[in-house]
C-alpha cells in the first residue's frame, strides 16, 4: 500500500516542483530586468519626439523619367548619411523607408533650419558658361545681375514685406551646356569672399579634366570679360566675370554667403551629389520641452491606469486579486527589462506612439489575469476541488488568452512591418507587450495559483474570493443529487431555465424539491445565475447595428471627415506655453512671418495654454523659418514650438502602408481563426470588426475630431482588441461543442457559452477601457488622439462580440444539416435542452451526434429494467432517483 501511495503523489510532487522552478526562473528573471532599467530615463532610449529634434522623410523623384533603382537609394542614403554626420548630431539615423523614401530622425538637434538647408539638397553644381545658355530671358536677367535677391511676401491687404530670406534665379535644364560638374570637385574649402568683404566664399579644386576644361573656358571669355554661370540644383547663385585665365583648377563660388551658409555648402559639394532628386515628404521639429511633457504626461497615464485597475481587481477578486496585481507588477518589470535590453543594442527607442501602447498593454495583461481568475471560479461551482480548478480552469484560460492574444499580435505585427513609420513604435510596443503577457502567465501567474490552491486557497476561501463559488457548488450538488446527473448538467440547466429545473424536480420528488430549489435560489455570487436570453434579441441587436452602420454613412457623406495636414499637405505649428499672447498676437506674429492665411487655434496642454496653427507650407525650411520668426515675435523660444510638415504626397503613402496593413491583418486572421476553429468564425468576427471600424469613423464625422496617422494606428489596433472579445466567446462555444452534457439547439448552446463569459467581458472591458480613459483625461494630444477612437472602439467590440459577432455566426451555423434537425427537434426558443444520463463523455462532440449514437445503440442492444427500455450501457448518476426520471425528464422544454 506504501508503495501505491508513493506511486500516486510523485506526479503532485513533479508538478510542484515544476512549478516552484518556474518562480524561481520569474524571480531571476525580475532581478535582470531591475538591473537593466534602473534608471529607467537612462536605460531606456528616447525617440526623437521625447528629447527633441527633427525627423524627416524625403521621397525620391527621378529625374530621367526612369524608376528609382535600389542602387540609387543605397548611394543616397550614404551621400544624406555623411552629410548628417558632418553637422555633428549624435545618435542620428539615416534609414531607407520602403522603396523610395529616406527617413532622417536627429535628436538633441538645435538648429533645424541648417540641418533642413543641408540634408535633403541634390547637391547638382554645375559651371556654365553664359553664351551657352539658350533662354533669352535667363540670359538678360544673368547679365543685368538679377539673379539673387531678398524675397518678399505679401500680405491679405496687398503690402509687401521683405522674407528675410535669399532667392535665387531657376533655370532649366538643357537650356545650357555645363563645362564641369561637381563630379570634378577634389577638394573644398570656406574663405572670406575678398579682404574687405563681410561675405564668405567657397573655394573647389578641381580634378585635371575639370581645370583644363575650366582653363579653356577662361581663355575663351577673359578678351571680352565674358561671364561664368555657377548653377547649385538649378538656381543660379553667381556669375563672376572672367578677368584673366584660371589654368590651375582653383575655383571660387560666392553668392553673399554667410559663415553657415558657406559651411552648408561645403558639406554638400563634399559629399557629393545625390543621384536623384528628394522633396520632403514629411518634416517634424519637436522642441525638448514638449517632448519632456508628453513623456511626463504618459508616464502619469500609464501609472493611473495600472493603480486604478489593480484597485478594480482587488475590490471586485479579493484575494485572487492580489494576484492578479502581482501579475500585473511582474508584467510592467519585465516588460521594462525587455525595453532596457532593446534599448542597449539600439533597437529601441521610446516614442509617444510607443507610450500610447504601453498604457493600452496594462489593460491587456488585466484581460489575462480575469481569465484566469473566472475560468478557476467557474470551475469550483461545477464541482471540482480548488485544486483540480487550479489545474484544469488555469489552462483552459491560458488557451483562451493566447488565441486572444496571438489574433491581437497579427494586426501589431502587420502595424510595425506594413504602416507608417510614425506608428512603427506603437505597434512594437503593443507586440513586446503581448510577448511579455504570454510569458508572464506561464512562468508566474498559473504556477503560483497552483501552488497556493491545495493548502493556502482552499483553507480560507473567504480571503481568496471563492466562498461563493464553493457554497454555490454545495447548491448545485443538491440539485444534481436530486436529478441524478453531474454538478456541472445540474449547474448548466438551473442557469438555462430555473422554472424548467423545477418542474423536473418536481415531479422526481415534491418532498425534497422545495428544499432543493431553495438551496439554488440561496446561492449568491459573482456570476451569471440565469441566463440572459442574447440569441432571443438578435433581430433586434442586428436591426440596430444596420441602422447605425447607415447613420454613420450618412454622416460620413454629409459632413465629411476632417483629415490633418497629413492627408492633404501643409503645416502644422504647435505652441505651448504660450502664457498671456492672445490669439490677435499670434495672428500678427505669423502674419509678419509671411504666414497671413493662418488657421490659428487655442490648445491646452498640461494645464498651459497655448496655439496650434495650420498653414498651406509644404517648404520645411520655410515653414521652421516662419515658426521661429513667428515665436520671437511673442518672446517664445525654439524649444517652445513643434513644427511638423506633411507634402502632398505623404497622405497617399500613409493610407496606402494603413490599407494594406489593414487588409493584411484581417486576411492573417481569418486564417488563424479557420485554423484554430473554424472559417466561419473568422468571417463573422471580420463582420464584427468592420461594425467596429465604421462605427468610430462615423463618430469621427460626426464630432468633427481631425483624422490623423494617430487614428489611423487606433484604427488598426481595433482589430486585435474588437476580435479579443470575440475570440473569447468563440472559444468557450467551440469548448462547449466538444464536450456539452446537454442536449439542445446550437443557438441555445452558443446563448449559454455567452454568458458563461459575460462577466468577464464586462470586466476586461472595463479594465483595458480605464487606462484608455486616461489617456483620454490626463495624456497629450498624441495620446488623446489614440485614447479617443480606442474608447469608441473597446465598447464597440464588447457590444459586437454578443450583439452581431455571435448572432451571425449561430444563425449561418444553424443553418448546417446536424444542426437544422436539432432546432427541428426542439424548436426555435433559445433555452430548450434536454438532459443527458449516459455519463458517457466519448460518444460525440456536439449534442446531434450523440442523439445518433444513442438511437444506433437502442437499436442494436436493449435491457428491460422494471418495463422500461434503456439503451445498453446506460446508468444514472444517482439508481434510486434516476430510475424515476428516466420518462419525466425525457423532455425539458424551456417556457
Amino acid at each position: 500500500m506504501g508503495l501505491e501511495r508513493n506511486v500516486k503523489k510523485k506526479p503532485t510532487r513533479a508538478h510542484d516542483r515544476r512549478n516552484v522552478w518556474l518562480l524561481i526562473l520569474t524571480t531571476l528573471l525580475i532581478v535582470v530586468s531591475v538591473v537593466l532599467f534602473v534608471p529607467p530615463q537612462d536605460k531606456i532610449n528616447q525617440g526623437l519626439d521625447i528629447q527633441g529634434g527633427l525627423s524627416v522623410v524625403l521621397t525620391a523623384k527621378s529625374t530621367d523619367g526612369e524608376a528609382v533603382t535600389p542602387e540609387d537609394m543605397e548611394k543616397s542614403r550614404a551621400i544624406i548619411e555623411s552629410r548628417v554626420n558632418a553637422l555633428g548630431a549624435s545618435e542620428a539615423t539615416v534609414q531607407e523607408q520602403g522603396t523610395d523614401q529616406i527617413l532622417v530622425q536627429i535628436p538633441g538637434l538645435s538648429d533645424t533650419e541648417e540641418a533642413l538647408a543641408t540634408i535633403g539638397r541634390t547637391g547638382s553644381l554645375e559651371f556654365a558658361r553664359l553664351d551657352s545658355f539658350t533662354d533669352e530671358d535667363v540670359k538678360e536677367a544673368i547679365e543685368n545681375n538679377q539673379y539673387a535677391g531678398e524675397g518678399t511676401v505679401t500680405d491679405e491687404f496687398g503690402n509687401v514685406f521683405p522674407s528675410g530670406k535669399s532667392e535665387h534665379l531657376e533655370v532649366q535644364p538643357g537650356t545650357y551646356t555645363p563645362i564641369v560638374t561637381g563630379a570634378d570637385i577634389t577638394n573644398v574649402t570656406i574663405g572670406k569672399a575678398s579682404e574687405t568683404s563681410s561675405d564668405y566664399a567657397v573655394n573647389i579644386d578641381l580634378n585635371s579634366q575639370g581645370a583644363e576644361a575650366f582653363a579653356q573656358a577662361s581663355r575663351d571669355l577673359v578678351a571680352d570679360h565674358g561671364l561664368i554661370v555657377i548653377i547649385l540644383d538649378g538656381e543660379v547663385q553667381s556669375a563672376p566675370a572672367i578677368q584673366s585665365e584660371i589654368p590651375n583648377g582653383h575655383v571660387q563660388i560666392t553668392g553673399h554667403y554667410t559663415l553657415d551658409e558657406a559651411k552648408n555648402l561645403q558639406t554638400i559639394l563634399e559629399s557629393g551629389s545625390l543621384p536623384v532628386s528628394f522633396e520632403y515628404a514629411q518634416s517634424q521639429v519637436v522642441g525638448p520641452t514638449l517632448g519632456q511633457d508628453a513623456l511626463f504626461s504618459g508616464v502619469i497615464v500609464a501609472l493611473i491606469g495600472l493603480a486604478v485597475v489593480m484597485l478594480y481587481l482587488l475590490l471586485f477578486y479579493k484575494g485572487l486579486g492580489l494576484i492578479t496585481a502581482a501579475a500585473m507588477a511582474v508584467f510592467a518589470v519585465l516588460y521594462l527589462g525587455i525595453l532596457a535590453a532593446l534599448s542597449a543594442f539600439h533597437l529601441f527607442s521610446l516614442s509617444l506612439a510607443g507610450i500610447a501602447g504601453i498604457v493600452l498593454t496594462i489593460g491587456m495583461a488585466a484581460d489575462s489575469s480575469i481569465l484566469t481568475v473566472e475560468r478557476f471560479r467557474e470551475e469550483i461551482r461545477m464541482g471540482r476541488s480548488v485544486k483540480a480548478a487550479s489545474i484544469t480552469g488555469v489552462k483552459h484560460a491560458i488557451f483562451t488568452s493566447i488565441d486572444a492574444d496571438l489574433v491581437t499580435m497579427v494586426s501589431a505585427l502587420c502595424l510595425f512591418f506594413l504602416a507608417a513609420s510614425s506608428v512603427k513604435g506603437f505597434g512594437m510596443t503593443l507586440a513586446l507587450g503581448i510577448i511579455c503577457d504570454i510569458v508572464m502567465m506561464l512562468i508566474f501567474k498559473a504556477p503560483l495559483i497552483r501552488l497556493l490552491a491545495p493548502k493556502v486557497i482552499a483553507k480560507h476561501p473567504g480571503f481568496w474570493g471563492i466562498k461563493d463559488s464553493i457554497d454555490a457548488s454545495k447548491g448545485y450538488a443538491e440539485l444534481a443529487a436530486a436529478e441524478g446527473v453531474s454538478e456541472r448538467e445540474a449547474e448548466t440547466g438551473s442557469q438555462m431555465n430555473a422554472a424548467e429545473t423545477r418542474a423536473i424536480v418536481d415531479a422526481d420528488d415534491p418532498a425534497d424539491a422545495s428544499q432543493t430549489v431553495r438551496a439554488v435560489r440561496k446561492i449568491k455570487g459573482r456570476f451569471i445565475k440565469h441566463d440572459i436570453n442574447f440569441l432571443g434579441y438578435r433581430r433586434v441587436f442586428l436591426t440596430a447595428a444596420a441602422v447605425a452602420m447607415a447613420l454613420c454613412f450618412v454622416v460620413v457623406g454629409v459632413r465629411g471627415l476632417n483629415f490633418g495636414i497629413e492627408f492633404v499637405g501643409g503645416t502644422s505649428v504647435a505652441f505651448h506655453g504660450t502664457g498671456d499672447v492672445t490669439i490677435e498676437q499670434m495672428r500678427d506674429a505669423m502674419t509678419d512671418a509671411g504666414e497671413p492665411d493662418a488657421v490659428i487655434q487655442t490648445t491646452e496642454t498640461n494645464g498651459e495654454p497655448g496655439f496650434l496653427v495650420r498653414t498651406t507650407t509644404t517648404s520645411p525650411e520655410e515653414a521652421t523659418a516662419h515658426a521661429t520668426q513667428a515665436a520671437e515675435a511673442v518672446g517664445l523660444t525654439t524649444s517652445d514650438f513643434e513644427v511638423t510638415t506633411i507634402g502632398p504626397d505623404w497622405g497617399a503613402s500613409v493610407i496606402q502602408s494603413s490599407l494594406i496593413a489593414f487588409l493584411v491583418s484581417i486576411l492573417l486572421i481569418i486564417v488563424y481563426i479557420a485554423i484554430r476553429f473554424e472559417y466561419k468564425m473568422g468571417v463573422m468576427a471580420i463582420v464584427a470588426l468592420l461594425h467596429d471600424l465604421i462605427l468610430v469613423v462615423g463618430i469621427y464625422a460626426l464630432v468633427g475630431r481631425e483624422v490623423n496617422p494617430n487614428t489611423i494606428a487606433a484604427l488598426l489596433t481595433i482589430l486585435g482588441y474588437s476580435l479579443y472579445d470575440t475570440v473569447v466567446v468563440f472559444h468557450r462555444i467551440n469548448d462547449n461543442m466538444k464536450g456539452e452534457d446537454i442536449r439542445c439547439t446550437f443557438m441555445t448552446m452558443a446563448n449559454h457559452s455567452m454568458n458563461q463569459v459575460f462577466i468577464r467581458t464586462i470586466n476586461t472591458t472595463l479594465t483595458s477601457f480605464i487606462p484608455v480613459f486616461a489617456m483620454l483625461l490626463f495624456g497629450g494630444e498624441t495620446l488623446k488622439d489614440f485614447a479617443f477612437a480606442m474608447a469608441i472602439g473597446l465598447i464597440a467590440g464588447s457590444y459586437s462580440s454578443i450583439a452581431i459577432a455571435c448572432p451571425l455566426y449561430c444563425m449561418w451555423k444553424t443553418r448546417e444539416p446536424k444542426f437544422a434537425k436539432l432546432q427541428k427537434k426542439y424548436g426555435t426558443e433559445i433555452g430548450r435542452f434536454e438532459f443527458d444520463h449516459s455519463a458517457s463523455t466519448g460518444i460525440a462532440q456536439v449534442p446531434l451526434a450523440r442523439l445518433e449514437a444513442q438511437r444506433a445503440e437502442v437499436e442494436a442492444t436493449a435491457v428491460v429494467d422494471g418495463g422500461e427500455t434503456l439503451p445498453a450501457g446506460k446508468h444514472a448518476a444517482k439508481p434510486k432517483k434516476a430510475d424515476n426520471k428516466k420518462k419525466k425528464h425525457k423532455h425539458g422544454r424551456a417556457q
